[in-house]
């Protein structure tokens, strides 16, 4: 996970750096779209591919769009759309259970897409984008005990904010880079007053806005570099936000002190980004650490690109890695956009997905090639990040967690004649039994006796693994609860039906803290139930549910947030949070406090100020000129929104020797000392400020929702 690896944090610990201290980031960006083509996708429902309904992609049951980004070794994965009207809590756990970081980002509805965006509010986001923000937590980022999920890494405010806020910001003059830096940080101050107001407490995630690697000649520094410009921009609105029209509500600058990570994307190759971008970031910016969001440059050696650009970020401790761009060829897109999936749809329709009103086909996997290296593109990506190849022999075939516990899942998995895959429908159907595997190497001798082998049956199988073999564990402590790989539209119906029956508890009275999202619901309803049905409760026929049930052991059931707070015999009483006082305006700024990425002592003094002024430029994007060592083509590459220069472009600013290299100095950036009338007077001061209060727990109104539309599942 990308956090600064030697460093610490004055004002508070971020999960990243907390959950893999010195670990790279090894990231993949997922963005799904279920289409062949561009017909269609302007009718799509929604573009949040982290929700439930989406699990027939990314779950285990479907097509394993996370097992495989986790076995191709990669360790976060970075996410686009998000509705916050969606609970995401199954995708987070999901995500952890496989030992997975997520990035998810703010949809750009809020910001440009929607009527009553920040365009008409002067670009100042907090109206839109707090209540959002609160959402999100209240729908899966937050546990019960309004801790962050473990899963949760960087959030990102904005993707590409200089090329929509507004369109013009990197070129259209001295008012572009302000309006982007005030939506920025108002949106920023927006998520720090939501976390405020639901009371968030213990570890906090970072935060980032990922810019383009666009020249912005309209800002003041970097006139003729990629990216750092807005980086510089944004730093000097975070330390003086009255100099960008706005007046924060909470200590913007401590917070950016101690959580914020800046963030790029770019397709140009490895060989640029020491020279163009990394070099003068090292100088600059030596408190804040940085990863490229979106990264692959098409048409090279995978292997080798990615293998020098995972080198820069050992050479450089700031640098954090990368988020390899992209899992699925994107064809709902155009041209060269369609170039960067490094796994296409293949023809075999492996499920139909209820998204939103409409039903979506889920075609299975066919990885893409890389010419350049002869083999595919995954495996490359797989090869660098220390990952495994893909199994391409298990894309298109029937999935062991998704079949039928019955005769007919039994042969599609049987006839494979793979024992791999017997083993793991053994594994899922244990799972159903409320038991686990303690013993694998009899797992795979009893499996490989059923795969493809004549004369055995769904049913014989069951008469085994009835006797309890010595190899399994089956639990006392096993409840009834809601598969998180069903639907949210299949689980709803199933509560709608189990709470008609006798034994049911009254679903109209379901606890608070169980009422926050539909699997919570039938954690409680399904585990009552079936706890009704005494001796005779069976856990493959009475916690079916038409597939909406799992009777799950609790070292599964662990893993679910929630779901050990819901279920029938929890002794949890949930205590809402109670709101604190607001803190008292400060009225000067703190002293920033050196944020190293190496082991050493923290320092209250600010960083030297540059000694050359910098004056902003505009104009068109400059013409690249060959680097040393580098072609006029990698030179003058871009990526497909943004120009890049070399370094034999002209350097602007002052310059310093850190360890034989010239690197720019920010220059004639103000004093982050001077005075800022929303800011904290010390450390300690600004420490307070920041720490996040309790604050009360909204009830969301989907119990309310469902228990209305019930009658209609009958």
């Amino acid at each position: 996970t990308p956090m600064p690896r030697g460093g610490s944090y004055a004002l508070g610990l971020a999960l990243g750096a907390a959950a893999a201290y010195g670990e790279l980031m090894m990231g993949i960006s997922y963005g799904p779209v279920p289409l062949m083509g561009p017909q269609g996708a302007s009718q799509l429902p929604q573009d949040d591919w982290m929700c439930g309904h989406a699990v027939p992609m990314w779950g285990r049951a479907g097509r394993r769009d996370l097992e495989i980004i986790r076995g191709l070794g990669a360790n976060v994965v970075r996410l686009y759309g998000n509705n916050a009207d969606n609970d995401h809590t199954t995708f987070l756990d999901e995500a952890r259970s496989l030992g997975l970081g997520v990035l998810p980002g703010m949809s750009d509805h809020p910001f440009h897409q929607t009527q009553g965006s920040c365009h008409t509010t002067n670009y100042n986001c907090f109206r839109q984008v707090k209540p959002l923000y609160l959402k999100n937590l209240q729908k899966g980022f937050l546990a019960w005990n309004q801790t962050y999920h473990p899963a949760l890494r960087i959030m990102n405010i904005l993707n590409e904010p200089d090329l929509k806020m507004p369109g013009d910001a990197t070129n259209g003059g001295p008012d572009g880079p302000v309006k982007m830096c005030r939506a920025i940080i108002s949106a920023f101050d927006a998520m720090l007053e939501a976390e405020k107001e639901a009371g968030v407490v213990g570890p906090l995630i970072n935060l980032t806005a990922t810019f383009s690697y666009a020249v912005c000649t309209s800002c003041s520094w970097f006139a003729t570099k990629p990216a750092l410009g807005q980086i510089a921009q944004l730093q000097d609105a975070m330390y003086h936000p009255e100099k960008y029209g706005y007046t924060p509500r909470n200590n913007i600058t401590a917070a950016y002190e101690a959580r914020w990570v800046h963030s790029v994307n770019t397709a140009n190759p490895a060989t640029d980004l020491q020279i163009q971008f990394l070099d003068h970031y090292n100088g600059a910016f030596p408190r804040t650490p940085v990863y490229i969001a979106e990264y692959h440059r098409v048409g090279v050696n995978q292997t080798q690109d990615l293998g020098l650009i995972m080198e820069a970020a050992r050479r450089n401790p700031l640098f954090q890695g990368i988020s390899f761009f992209q899992y699925q060829v994107a064809y709902w897109k155009h041209g060269t956009e369609r170039a960067f999936g490094m796994l296409g749809l293949g023809n075999t329709v492996l499920a139909q997905m209820p998204y939103f009103g409409k039903l979506y086909d889920v075609y299975c996997l066919d990885p893409v090639d890389d010419t350049a290296t002869g083999g595919l593109m995954a495996d490359a990506v797989a090869y660098v990040y220390g990952g495994s190849a893909v199994d391409t022999s298990k894309l298109c075939v029937a999935n062991p967690w998704g079949a039928a516990l019955r005769e007919s899942g039994f042969t599609s998995i049987a006839s494979q004649n793979n024992t791999q895959q017997m083993v793991e429908y053994v594994e899922h159907l244990l799972r159903h039994l409320g038991a686990t595997v303690a013993y694998v190497q009899g797992l795979n001798t009893f499996s490989a006796r059923f795969a493809g082998a004549a004369g055995t049956s769904f049913a014989s199988m069951m008469s085994e693994l009835g006797g309890r073999p010595w190899w399994t564990s089956f639990d006392s402590n096993a409840k009834c609860l809601a598969n998180r790989y069903a639907t949210p539209g299949v689980v709803g119906g199933a509560i709608g039906w189990a709470c008609q029956q006798p034994g049911a508890p009254n679903c109209s009275f379901i606890p608070q803290h169980c009422g926050r999202s539909t699997y919570l619901i039938a954690d409680y309803v399904f585990s009552r139930y079936y706890e009704s049905l005494g001796s005779t409760a069976d856990p493959l026929a009475s916690c079916n549910f038409g597939g909406a049930g799992v009777f799950a052991a609790s070292s599964v059931h662990s893993q679910w947030t929630g779901a050990a707070e819901c279920a029938a015999g929890s002794n949890f009483t949930y205590v809402a949070p109670t709101p604190a006082p607001a803190p008292a305006v400060q009225t000067t700024a703190p002293p920033p406090v050196v944020r190293s990425v190496t082991p050493a002592a923290e320092t209250t003094a600010p960083p030297a100020a540059a000694t050359t002024a910098q004056a902003a430029t505009t104009g068109p994007t400059p013409v690249a000129t060959p680097a040393p060592g580098t072609t006029a083509e990698s030179a003058a590459s871009t990526t497909s929104r943004g120009s890049a220069t070399s370094e034999a472009m002209s350097t602007t600013g002052a310059t310093t020797s850190a360890g034989g290299a010239s690197v720019p100095t920010l220059p004639a950036m103000d004093d982050p000392n001077s005075a800022n009338t929303t800011q904290a007077t010390s450390a300690e001061e600004a420490s307070a400020a920041f720490r996040p209060r309790l604050g009360l727990l909204l009830m969301p109104g989907e119990l309310a929702f469902l228990l209305a539309g019930w009658a209609l599942c009958r």
